[in-house]
């Protein structure tokens, strides 16, 4: 039984990352071209998105484990690391999928926003009911750990999603303003001289 529940669990995991990557697809793909796979940026700003919304929810994840899965003192190192594991991968997944397919940084708008989180929302959503059947073999538990993970990850979401565009302008307006105040010669430009 445990085996069976493994392979569904990684069934479902495969399904949803899939409708991620064709949800994302189209407009990126078109705007971008063949210099999309050379962006080393987005793995890299990936993975840094990652470690900071993984390690506020695998927080709230563990803490519903305990509560509303009966999570026992030796069961909870397992489950943060299968949990931990899955999230980072799933999370790291959208990202990288969003990052390479979705619309262009200038392209964003609310709808786009909407859409992103909608399609992270169903992946770990997803996730978090195959986590908690997993651990449990009880479907009403992992329904309550799916409903209550969902509410403190898009919590978390929409802080972290609004944290790091609050991150990008205030990078943006730093690196303008340390170029203005570098005297033009100093940038090569011999017009100036």
């Amino acid at each position: 039984m445990p085996q069976r529940r493994t392979q569904i669990l990684l069934h479902l995991i495969a399904v949803v990352l899939l409708a991620t990557i064709v949800v994302a697809s189209p407009a990126r793909a078109s705007a971008q071209g063949a210099d999309a796979a050379a962006d080393p940026p987005v793995l890299e700003r990936s993975l840094y998105k990652t470690v900071v919304f993984e390690g506020a929810t695998n927080t709230i994840d563990l803490l519903l484990f305990g509560s509303l899965l009966g999570g026992h003192l030796y069961a909870g190192p397992a489950f943060l690391a299968v949990n931990a594991t899955a999230a980072a991968v799933l999370y790291y997944g959208h990202e990288v999928a969003w990052g390479y397919l979705g619309p262009p940084d200038t392209d964003y708008d609310v709808n786009t926003n909407i859409l992103k989180g909608i399609t992270f929302r169903l992946a770990s959503s997803t996730r978090a009911f195959a986590v908690g059947y997993g651990f449990t073999g009880n479907p009403i538990a992992a329904g309550g750990f799916m409903v209550g993970s969902a509410v403190g990850e898009t919590v978390v979401y929409v802080a972290s999603e609004y944290g790091w565009e609050f991150y990008d302008q205030y990078r943006d307006q730093a690196a303008t303003t340390r170029v203005k105040a570098i005297p033009a010669a100093w940038h090569g430009d011999r017009t100036s001289r």
